[in-house]
């Protein structure tokens, strides 16, 4: 019997002390009955400092009440900020957030134990590296099983405006650079959008396409991936998204059909719902409760439910994060709840691989929080679980 298959009954159990009685009744359940699921390795990329975070660090998440172990020191490293984690080799990819020198990081890891083994180390020719994304084929349409599959990574650099590919070297290692390429323009925020910020890339593999939202130009630009080279070039037809003026895009998620873009905009507060293929606005709406004031809010992360019935944003001021149905025909949303993130400055949460449970990222607190995710209306809870952990910034789970 599917864990899963208990979840919602447990969810109705109220109040909260019966709830979270109800978990710990049947993760025994299943530990005693040996049909327990092997707990999910994740690693948390962190902002490192003399006295506080050293690197990246690893831990283990209960698939069943979402109870995370305390975090161990995989990798020691400087400000590996955000990071990458291929979905069928152990491989693991980091960018170093320096502001003036950068640098990506390439890993091997063992599941069993989390510990990481530097491959190699580029320096990346730009300023404030924040995201990257793992580009490969589906196997369907890699080659031969033989044949070596071409994958690259992709940098976003926010203080230089540029974004650099690498291609990934058969044993894992990183590749010299293939393109850098520099955004021009600027926004009408003079405290924000003197110049392009790209914030993200994202790949899709059905399209061979680079997404890169630019918070510092209001655009989602694309640009076509050349697999076996690694080499990027400006798309020739709808090369990008036209954000509203002053936005400031800084993450995005997808559909799974591929039919709706979802956007939020970090300066102002703000999720925008495009038609994909025709490159259109259907819908802005706010991240915030309803008629609430926020002075220096500011979007960060933004993701959909593994079923695509619910979206998440996490708000930076108000602290919370932000519920949103999605209504499958015409992919608008209505928020349907603001919760708090548990701590101060959510700067990033992801989903677990089974999307049960949302783990937040607390920055200015130095915690990570877990909320159970209700199956049926997406709704968050909190739970329990909490680890103590130096500037928290990005989380991975291993496949």
């Amino acid at each position: 019997m599917k864990t899963r298959f208990l979840a919602p009954l447990i969810l109705f159990i109220q109040p909260e002390l019966f709830y979270w009685l109800g978990f710990s009744f049947f993760s025994t359940i299943f530990l005693m009955t040996g049909q327990a699921e092997e707990s999910n390795r994740l690693f948390i990329g962190t902002y490192t400092s003399e006295n506080g975070s050293q690197g990246i660090y690893t831990c283990q998440c209960d698939p069943i009440t979402g109870t995370l172990s305390e975090p161990v020191l995989a990798a020691k490293c400087e400000q590996p900020s955000f990071l990458a984690i291929h979905p069928s080799r152990p491989l693991l990819y980091a960018v170093a957030e320096h502001h003036s020198k950068a640098a990506l990081y390439a890993f091997t890891y063992r599941k069993s134990t989390g510990e990481l083994t530097l491959l190699n180390e580029k320096e990346i020719p730009a300023q404030s590296s924040c995201h990257l994304c793992i580009c490969r084929l589906p196997d369907s349409d890699a080659g031969a099983e033989s044949a070596p599959k071409p994958e690259s990574v992709v940098v976003a650099n926010y203080t230089s405006g540029n974004i650099i590919s690498f291609p990934i070297l058969t044993g894992g290692k990183i590749g010299d650079i293939a393109t850098n390429y520099a955004h021009t323009g600027s926004g009408p925020n003079s405290a924000r959008q003197k110049a392009p910020h790209p914030h993200a890339v994202y790949f899709d593999a059905e399209n061979k396409t680079i997404s890169v939202p630019d918070l510092g130009i209001d655009r989602v630009m694309y640009y076509d991936i050349d697999m076996k080279t690694a080499k990027l070039t400006p798309k020739k037809e709808h090369p990008y998204l036209i954000l509203p003026s002053g936005g400031g895009p800084r993450h995005l998620a997808v559909s799974k059909d591929k039919r709706f873009t979802y956007v939020n905009n970090e300066l102002s507060s703000t999720v925008c719902v495009f038609e994909t293929k025709i490159k259109a606005i259907v819908q802005e709406i706010s991240t915030l409760p309803e008629g609430a004031v926020v002075p220096n809010n500011s979007t960060a992360e933004i993701e959909l439910a593994p079923s695509g019935r619910f979206l998440y944003v996490s708000n930076r001021g108000d602290d919370s994060i932000a519920v949103f149905a999605v209504e499958p025909q015409n992919g608008q949303l209505s928020r349907i709840q603001n919760i708090s993130s548990g701590g101060k400055h959510p700067r990033f949460f992801t989903l677990d691989p089974s999307g049960s449970f949302l783990l937040s990222c607390n920055m200015e607190t130095n915690n990570i929080d877990v909320f159970a995710v209700h199956p049926e209306n997406g709704m968050l809870t909190p739970t329990p679980s909490r680890i103590n952990i130096a500037r928290p910034v990005c989380i991975v789970f291993a496949p």
